[in-house]
């Protein structure tokens, strides 16, 4: 398990255009769609927490870690028949997209998605935190997730 799941260039086009000027973008954690969380961990050798559900894919979540690395995978089942159950209808179980900690913050984030052309969800509540899906036809299944920045040195 690595990196990116397919729709990276998009991501970098859109985290371009979204996050301030020379900002890097942080992974908080790699999406991984499956239609059966307990099945997929198992599968992946991975062990998993429960975090709260995310909103806007309409998902249960469990986070594991990458044990060939440092990465994070929120592992993702879909719980309403939302974006995520479409994903996984059209492109079936695998990486579907990441988590990004929208540097700014979210009203900033939404400020430059407007000026940039990018369409943006409404903000909800998700595993890490309020956040914000990145609307995009062109990079269909491909999610991009971004999440407010938590105060202080308090970890995700």
């Amino acid at each position: 398990m690595s990196a990116g799941p397919p729709g990276d260039a998009d991501d970098a086009d859109a985290l371009a255009l979204l996050l301030p000027a020379g900002a890097r973008p942080t992974t908080i954690a790699v999406i991984w769609a499956t239609v059966d969380l307990d099945r997929a961990a198992s599968a992946l050798g991975l062990e998993t927490s429960e975090l709260p559900g995310d909103e806007l894919l309409g998902a249960f979540v469990r986070l594991a870690r990458d044990p060939g690395s440092t990465e994070q995978i929120a592992l993702v089942e879909p719980s309403t028949e939302g974006v995520l159950a479409a994903t996984l209808a059209r492109f079936g179980e695998g990486p579907a997209g990441r988590y990004v900690e929208a540097t700014g913050g979210l009203d900033a984030l939404a400020q430059r998605a407007a000026t940039g052309g990018i369409a943006l969800s409404r903000e909800a509540t998700g595993p890490f935190g309020p956040s914000r899906l990145v609307v995009r036809a062109s990079s269909p299944g491909r999610h991009l997730v971004l999440v407010a920045p938590r105060a202080g040195t308090i970890g995700r």
